[in-house]
């Protein structure tokens, strides 16, 4: 078992960074129920996308993240940036 890539990273940002094919939950937010509350565990579709969690039965929803309570939509994770476009300080003044 390999741990993330990054060490500030938990199970449930690598869930969450995958859209939820059941529930329709876009990435940075967790699976919700169908009544609408942050389900407790992560929907088996989604968590088999990330390679060290495939063969787990289930993946529960970190307390943080609110399990039971009404679902709110997430922030998205951020984008990646390409290390090919240069970039330069700008600067105003």
């Amino acid at each position: 078992m390999t741990g993330p890539q990054d060490p500030s990273l938990t199970d449930a940002d690598e869930v969450e960074r995958h859209p939820c094919p059941r529930c329709a939950a876009e990435p940075g937010s967790p699976c919700r129920s169908r009544s609408g509350a942050v389900a407790g565990t992560y929907h088996t579709g989604r968590f088999t996308k990330v390679p060290r969690l495939a063969k787990l039965l289930q993946v529960p929803t970190p307390a943080d993240r609110g399990p039971g309570q009404s679902w709110r939509p997430g922030t998205p994770p951020p984008a990646s940036i390409d290390p090919d476009i240069l970039s330069a300080d700008i600067r105003i003044g």
